[in-house]
């Protein structure tokens, strides 16, 4: 075997990098739209960050806990913030007892994690198959 087999090595961890990632992502979001419950919130402002290389902004969003305290955090979320202007009504999903865990209330990341999943699965089973190709036309003729 050469060197290039390694090569094949590269997808396939990926690959499965890729899925595990996402699918506790997926997971995640799951158990969150199960055991949240559903408020009703009002965009107050925006929160300026750098994440990674580019600038967001996160709308500020304020809403009435469980306990009857009035809550206002900034929620991080794939949604552009011109899509959400101040004053507009958010559906959220809160956490009982973790203000601090709020959400959109929106299927995108949700969406996002298991289109990730089959991606990582496409590059780690695409690998796995390639290489088992190579592998069965090496074997000399008659072998099975």
């Amino acid at each position: 075997m050469s060197a290039y087999w390694f090569l094949a090595l590269i997808p396939f961890i990926a690959g499965l990098a890729v899925t595990g990632q996402q699918g506790m992502t997926a997971i995640t979001e799951h158990v969150l739209r199960r055991t949240a419950r559903r408020k009703e919130g009002v965009v107050t402002g925006h929160l300026a960050s750098r994440e990674a290389t580019y600038a967001a902004l996160h709308p500020i969003v304020r809403w009435t806990g469980d306990d009857g305290k009035e809550y206002e955090r900034p929620v991080p979320d794939t949604v552009g913030a011109h899509a959400l202007p101040e004053g507009s009504r958010v559906r959220l999903l809160c956490t009982p007892g973790a203000p601090d865990s709020v959400a959109l209330d929106t299927p995108d990341r949700y969406r996002s994690a298991v289109l990730g999943v089959w991606a990582g699965v496409l590059l780690w089973a695409g690998s796995l198959t390639a290489v088992l190709i190579r592998i069965s036309t090496l074997l000399p003729d008659g072998y099975f």
